[in-house]
């Protein structure tokens, strides 16, 4: 039983990371940028508003989503 929960949480995480570098990938090529800059951004180790407000507006239009599917 613990295996198959181990199992569970591993493949939730590997859904979040996808969908992370998803959302990184979305923003880099509306914005003409590289993922890994996006990806830097978004851990605090560059800084840049433009791309700042773009992740907190996906991060907005995920969590919409994400609440709409599991209410259904």
């Amino acid at each position: 039983m613990k295996r198959k929960g181990q199992s569970v949480k591993l493949q939730k995480i590997k859904h979040y990371i996808q969908s992370l570098c998803g959302m990184y990938s979305r923003i880099a090529r509306r914005l003409g940028v590289d993922r890994t800059y996006v990806s830097r951004v978004a851990k605090g180790e560059r800084h840049s508003p433009e791309i700042e407000s773009a992740l907190i507006k996906e991060f907005d239009l995920a969590k919409k989503h994400d609440h709409r599917a599991s209410s259904t």
